[in-house]
């Protein structure tokens, strides 16, 4: 499963999306097709300025320190080419909680249609807005 979370400078969730896969074989595969995913999608909202939070930013930006990687780094940077000023940075669960829940609600809660969605959805619309206003 992937999820991905739009916002705007103020922080505000200008749309939000998640999609079930089920032919993923790990949890790497997993978040590489999420990004993926995640930059083809933005790419095709023709979106602009948008900063990517991934785990994988390491395979994208520093190809050589991750050589296991190297495959997926160069797919994410071929993908990203479609996109006009972009950045990338690394970011963690933990830091990405309203993010990680909605992909947690595929498995955990059977969510498996997939969509993009306007705003933030109404289930996590008071942790955004913690989010949002946290230091």
């Amino acid at each position: 499963m992937e999820f991905a979370v739009k916002k705007n400078s103020r922080g505000e969730v200008v749309l939000h999306s998640r999609r079930a896969f089920s032919w993923i074989s790990s949890s790497v595969e997993a978040k590489f097709i999420g990004i993926v995913w995640a930059v083809e999608s933005i790419g095709s909202h023709q979106m602009e300025k948008v900063i990517f939070a991934s785990e994988m930013v390491g395979a994208v930006k520093r190809p050589r320190a991750w050589p296991s990687f190297r495959a997926y780094g160069s797919e994410i940077r071929e993908a990203l080419r479609r996109c006009k000023d972009w950045e990338m940075s690394a970011v963690s669960r933990v830091a990405n909680k309203c993010a990680f829940l909605i992909a947690k609600s595929v498995t955990s809660e059977q969510r498996v249609q997939s969509y993009v969605a306007s705003g933030a959805p109404n289930w996590l619309r008071d942790m955004i807005e913690e989010e949002r206003c946290a230091p």
